[in-house]
């Protein structure tokens, strides 16, 4: 082999390696496939694409595999807006707290790359148990009585602000505009130094939240461009699909949702809508009690739904999605936003096939 041939192919086999050890955007599986590699001259093999166990989408970087994902709790009242962050989560939960607030969990698979993301707020049970799956590191900024009880009954390796606040990064600004308790933000830098402080192996893995296809998916019932999904009479998500994306973008109250970070608006290939029952927590007026048992719901993708069945086992068991016919709901790869919804809004939300 000449000198000529000789670099080309040192050439391609360091463009290999600089595709494992760096990162794309996280996007889903921590597996790894063959791709065909495009040497030229010799052929140095197969170039190994990583999956994101929470999205499927390829490109994962190669140091987070092995390692544990990281869920934060954020806040999502008015005060806390614009929210930072969020872009860069591969799943969002929503899900109603006391007075007819939302509240959001975002998480993120890649542990070594989350960005500032917040405002970090704090904890409710259930929330524990929609984080517990995906073996986490939580992240949150207090609690109610009943949330930490769920977390010292679960184990869970949590780091709190209300006991590293000094650790947290403090918008200086916003602690004076907007009060201290929508100021704190977190980031992978935070965590790493917090970790060990709170006594936290960042290695382990994590459970895929739901299969994924292998072909794109599109729903038979094709009337999901526009979708309205209401958690109670002062909060609201808006989800509107652009045909040219394959994208929803997604609205908070009636607005465009942006990440100050980007200044975009966020954006989900996948939204699950499940509904259940949501009711006062041990006979109180103010807390909130949901239900994670079992209930019905919707799987919205590329401008259409379907109707699903879901199921969740105990604290630590992941979702069961199915189809009406019983078969295992398989998802198009991509970024996720999930909504629990209590039954009295179920006949509230809106689909309609109005949209770009």
């Amino acid at each position: 082999m000449n000198k000529h041939n000789i670099w080309k192919v040192m050439g391609v086999l360091l463009a290999g390696t600089l595709f494992l050890s760096g990162c794309g955007s996280p996007g889903n599986n921590s597996s790894i496939s063959d791709e065909p590699s495009s040497a030229v001259g010799e052929d140095p093999g197969p170039v190994k694409s990583i999956f994101n166990p929470l999205t499927g989408n390829p490109c994962f970087c190669e140091s987070a595999v092995g390692k544990r994902p990281v869920a934060v709790m954020v806040n999502n009242i008015g005060q806390a807006l614009p929210h930072r962050g969020l872009s860069k989560a591969d799943i969002i939960y929503e899900v109603v707290v006391e007075g007819g607030i939302t509240r959001m969990m975002a998480v993120f698979a890649d542990q070594d790359h989350v960005p500032y993301v917040g405002p970090v707020r704090s904890v409710r049970h259930y929330y524990i148990d929609l984080a517990l799956p995906y073996n986490p590191v939580f992240v949150h900024f207090g609690g109610s009585p009943a949330g930490y009880e769920r977390i010292q009954t679960t184990g869970i390796d949590h780091i709190d602000g209300m006991t590293y606040s000094n650790s947290f990064y403090q918008d200086k600004q916003r602690a004076q505009s907007k009060g201290r308790e929508h100021s704190y933000f977190i980031s992978s830098e935070e965590i790493d130094t917090l970790m060990p402080k709170a006594g936290i192996s960042g290695e382990g893995e994590t459970a895929a939240p739901f299969q994924f296809a292998g072909d794109e998916l599109f729903p038979a019932t094709q009337d999901a461009s526009e979708v309205f999904v209401p958690f109670s009479g002062s909060a609201n998500s808006g989800f509107s699909y652009n045909r040219s994306t394959g994208l929803y973008s997604k609205r908070r109250n009636g607005e465009d949702h942006i990440d100050a970070d980007t200044g975009k608006v966020l954006q989900y290939k996948n939204i699950l809508i499940l509904y259940t029952s949501i009711g006062s927590y041990h006979g109180e007026t103010y807390r909130r009690e949901v239900s994670l048992t079992s209930g019905n719901g919707y799987y919205v993708t590329n401008g259409g739904r379907e109707p699903i069945q879901w199921k969740k086992g105990n604290s630590s068991s992941q979702f069961s999605f199915t189809r009406e016919n019983g078969e295992a709901l398989t998802a198009n790869p991509g970024k996720t936003y999930i909504c629990i919804v209590g039954k009295d809004q179920q006949n509230k939300t809106v689909f309609s096939s109005a949209g770009n």
